[in-house]
């Protein structure tokens, strides 16, 4: 092999090394956002997670609240009605 040849293949090498490298930074940078963007949307998934495990737990302190009223309005309407045993 000519020093020529030598040093054009060392040339394209060279510029296929660079071509490597500039690929290599430009998939790292994409691959960097993609992952900040996975972390965002998983923030923004627990936070939803959050509220919606409030609400579930506002619904059924509710829930509750509606079972003991019943019961104290069956308790009162027992009390205020009459019962079978006095007619």
């Amino acid at each position: 092999m000519s020093d020529e040849e030598l040093k054009k293949l060392i040339e394209s090498n060279a510029r296929a090394i660079e071509a490597l490298t500039n690929n290599f930074a430009s998939f790292q940078k994409e691959w960097q956002k993609d992952r900040r963007g996975i972390y965002q949307l998983l923030g923004q998934l627990t936070r939803s997670m959050s509220d919606f495990y409030e609400v579930q737990s506002d619904f059924y302190g509710r829930f509750d609240q509606i079972e003991e009223r019943q019961a104290k309005m069956t308790e009162i309407l027992d009390r205020l009605s009459p019962s079978d045993n006095n007619q």
